[in-house]
């Protein structure tokens, strides 16, 4: 009878090792997408967000999209004219390493 209580005492401390195993790496996946907002502008964010309807991640969302587009098109260059070329050779050299890019 002894073994057999050990053996079911094994098996409990195996279960509830694999339970807290899938309990923490959740937890740490759910940590992974999260950001801290400063209080004041949660509150702010919280307010517009109830008189739209919505939540505050919708609109933090929204938030990030605009700020990566504008980045984004910050980024993109506008193109170079051939009198600018000719003025500067060295703007050709840009034009040729964007290709290949």
């Amino acid at each position: 009878m002894n073994k057999y209580k050990r053996f079911i005492q094994n098996q409990y401390e195996k279960a509830k090792s694999t339970a807290s195993g899938f309990i923490s790496s959740r937890s740490e996946e759910q940590e992974k997408g999260t950001i801290e907002l400063n209080p004041q502008y949660y509150v702010e964010l919280k307010a517009i967000a109830d008189l739209q309807s919505t939540n505050v991640q919708a609109i933090a969302n929204e938030i990030i999209v605009q700020y990566l587009v504008s980045v984004n098109a910050q980024n993109e260059s506008t193109p170079i004219s051939v009198d600018q070329k000719e003025d500067n050779p060295l703007l050709y050299l840009d034009g040729i390493c964007k290709r290949e890019e």
